[in-house]
């Protein structure tokens, strides 16, 4: 359908005499039947061809398919990694083929557009009429908007959805900033992603502002901010802004319960519901300067009805969106089947996910820890790809850089297959779990932390040509050469450590001239891959940006060397010590020391099972000591020292922790807590199991552990028995030999 003929149908729809009940408010009308009417968003039918066949929703990315039909990219990715016919008519595809249907595209936002304004105009018109400040008028008004923001938002996250709204809001209250905070019942938090860091927010449920009307639920107007004791300024200085005033409105469920709160801030414009004689004494001229601007209890009003409607919509997305129609599935179910492109059937796409797996996923964007092992066991032992591909897509590396989603995750399929397998592999411990597990933690550094953030900064200021190298301070290519260097960090890696590979000169040593030969081959093979036109998804980078991120990745993955950490944990002390001013985050003043904080963040994440909670921790200690041991019966095989921890007669990793934990890991988390505070929560773990295994916390250690919690989590832990004195000494000074290595010998994780 031509974008002429879809622009003309638009219009029609939105002329009068098409939906006469529905524009009566913009005309004038005050009949509250009529309103009632013309305002039920489910009376204005929207063109069928905008909704994709397999998920029923409005489109946002359609594609057009080799069978002449137009649906929803991501849907039909899904739908082609396990099929190849077509989802309507059940036909063979020939080999798959699909183009962007930009003239659609255009011709939904556009569509919608003035959707939004016919809403738009409603809502102002309700407010200057004689009843507009009646609820239910101006409910009837705001619930046609937010329908239309629903539908829009019907296939995207909650996260989307309530970010539409929000915009809206502020759009027609003239905010500067609109932001929502959700409870978290278990960690007693309101979290935020839909606010204007672009960043995750966790806040004390029982601090600030927002935390007042969580815990009251009571709505506040503030004229003047910094006049009120529960506003904390630091956010305002560390993020470069001025916060004036604001409104808070709770966000509450049926039974009344507050699941989140919602503010604009700062009103910088007069509103498009200010009426030409406003009722407010607060109103301002359209000339007036920002300061004279300020929140009016019309303005409060309003934002309390759009907050019930938002509330609602919370609500109602936790229904499942993926699951295609009834009628698809029915015809699915009858039509012979076959994979469309090589893969086993472990490795088709993630489509109709499990219930528990796409909760994990869910709940992985925002925690601080997860249990890959039970991931890996829920999808099939296909836990890398899953996440990879979710995380990819969930923090929109895919739509900002335009990815191939069929690329990135046949690539991580790929990747996937290079690792042992989680359960009766030759690695127990560097397999598909682990890779997902470092995955994921660095995603916590990376968007709970703002790790690539900070260094994007540092390179933004010094790349002269920007606009190819995308050093455009916003983080994304720093972001995703983070995670892509967490997800291939340990490819193709045989359970065994660079001495050993060195000693009895393995292919791999020899190629790499016996340094870090573990960490180049990962890195060299991992790139290898994107020689091959179907998996390389980061064709669509500048070439300079590519050449920025392929550097970035190979520094990140060498860091992970163990025998390099007593160099990186000592040169990053010395960029911290060298800082001139106390900040809240440190700050890189080059390039060397940006990198350096990547690689502080890789390293931690490396041994994030370290940070998770004593059983799961314990479970993968046990994990590695296996694998030790298998090192160690091939050294005496091939005549070798068995190194240390790899003799199945002495003690092993499970039994000497507390060197490790006193000489690598606690040097580590705590320097890189010192250059960003916001990985606390991971230090605070950290040393939960540290105490557990026997280990005292300095003094000073203990009173930051019982600001972070430590404390009560250390009541329910069982505490190990020490180790014997001689074994203790002895891994301690192993540990402290290993700290102050430069070169590489024998590993341990």
């Amino acid at each position: 359908m031509a974008t002429s003929e879809l622009s003309t149908m638009a219009s029609g729809l939105l002329r009068p005499q098409a939906s006469p009940a529905f524009i009566a408010p913009i005309h004038g009308s005050t009949d509250s039947n009529s309103a009632t009417t013309g305002l039920a968003a489910t009376s204005w039918e929207h063109p069928p061809s905008f909704y994709c066949p397999i998920s029923q929703q409005c489109m946002h990315d359609p594609v057009v398919l080799a069978d002449g039909h137009t649906y929803e990219r991501r849907h039909i990715e899904r739908w082609l990694g396990d099929h190849s016919t077509s989802p309507v008519s059940g036909l063979q595809l020939p080999p798959v083929t699909f183009f962007s249907n930009h003239a659609l595209r255009n011709a939904i936002e556009e569509y919608f557009q003035q959707v939004f304004s016919v809403h738009r105009r409603a809502i102002r018109k309700t407010m200057e009429s004689a009843e507009g400040f009646s609820n239910s008028a101006l409910l009837r008004t705001v619930d046609a908007l937010m329908q239309c923001s629903l539908l829009i938002g019907s296939d995207l996250s909650t996260e989307s959805m309530l970010r539409q709204m929000m915009d809206e809001a502020k759009q027609l209250l003239g905010a500067d900033v609109a932001s929502v905070f959700l409870v978290d019942a278990a960690t007693k938090e309101l979290v935020s992603s839909v606010n204007s860091t672009n960043e995750v927010l966790r806040i004390p449920i029982s601090t600030g502002i927002a935390g007042h009307v969580a815990s009251t639920g009571e709505p506040l107007v503030i004229k003047d901010v910094y006049n009120d004791p529960r506003f904390n300024r630091a956010v305002d200085k560390k993020l470069g802004y001025r916060t004036r005033s604001m409104i808070c409105v709770p966000l509450k469920a049926k039974k009344c319960d507050v699941i989140g709160v919602a503010q604009i801030i700062n009103k910088v414009r007069i509103s498009c519901i200010d009426p030409v004689t406003s009722r407010s004494s607060n109103f301002c001229p359209p000339d007036a300067g920002e300061e004279e601007l300020s929140f009016s209890a019309d303005d409060l009003k309003f934002l309390q009805v759009f907050a019930t409607q938002a509330a609602a919509a919370v609500a109602a997305s936790s229904a499942p969106k993926d699951a295609p129609p009834p009628q698809i599935l029915a015809q699915s179910s009858e039509i012979a089947v076959k994979p469309s492109h090589k893969v086993s059937d472990a490795e088709t796409s993630n489509a109709a996910l499990p219930a528990a797996t796409t909760e994990i996923l869910r709940l992985s964007l925002q925690s601080w820890e997860l249990d890959t092992l039970t991931l890996a066991a829920e999808t099939g032992d296909r836990p890398l790809s899953t996440l990879g591909t979710y995380l990819f897509d969930a923090v929109g590396l895919v739509d900002h850089f335009g990815l191939d989603r069929a690329k990135l995750r046949a690539f991580l399929l790929e990747i996937e297959r290079g690792y042992e397998a989680t359960q009766g592999g030759a690695a127990p411990y560097h397999n598909r779990a682990h890779a997902a597990a470092v995955l994921h933690g660095m995603h916590v550094l990376v968007h709970h932390c703002s790790l690539a953030q900070v260094a994007a900064r540092t390179f933004q200021s010094l790349e002269q040509e920007s606009e190819e190298s995308l050093a455009d301070g916003s983080g994304k290519l720093e972001s995703m050469a983070c995670l892509l260097a967490a997800a291939v960090h340990d490819y193709e890696h045989l359970g065994l450590n660079n001495d050993f590979l060195v000693k009895t000169g393995h292919e791999r040593a020899i190629r790499h001239n016996d340094h870090n030969v573990n960490e180049n081959h990962h890195a060299a093979a991992a790139f290898a891959l994107l020689r091959k036109t179907e998996l390389n998804f980061l064709d669509v980078l500048p070439r300079k940006a590519f050449i920025r991120l392929r550097r970035l990745v190979i520094e990140l993955v060498l860091g992970t060397d163990m025998a390099r950490s007593g160099f990186i944990i000592e040169s990053f002390t010395k960029n911290l010590a060298s800082s001139s001013d106390a900040q809240v985050c440190f700050q890189p003043k080059n390039a060397n020391e940006a990198v350096l904080l990547l690689q502080m963040g890789m390293k931690c994440a490396d041994l994030g099972h370290l940070t998770l909670p004593w059983g799961l921790h314990c479970s993968w200690v046990r994990r590695l000591e296996a694998e030790f041991f298998a090192q160690g019966d091939k050294e005496l095989e091939h005549g070798l020292p068995i190194s240390f921890l790899m003799d199945r007669r002495k003690p092993g990793a499970s039994e000497t922790q507390l060197g490790f934990f006193d000489f690598a890991v606690l040097p580590l988390f705590r320097v890189l807590c010192r250059a960003v505070p916001g990985a606390l929560p991971l230090l605070s773990r950290v040393q939960v199991n540290y105490v557990a295994y026997g280990g005292a916390l300095p003094a000073e250690s203990e009173a930051h552990a019982e600001t972070a919690g430590v404390q009560s989590a250390l009541e329910e832990l069982p505490v190990v028995a020490a180790q014997e004195n001689n074994s203790r000494s002895r891994c301690r000074r192993f540990w402290m030999c290993l700290r102050h290595q430069r070169s590489s010998p024998s590993e341990t994780e």
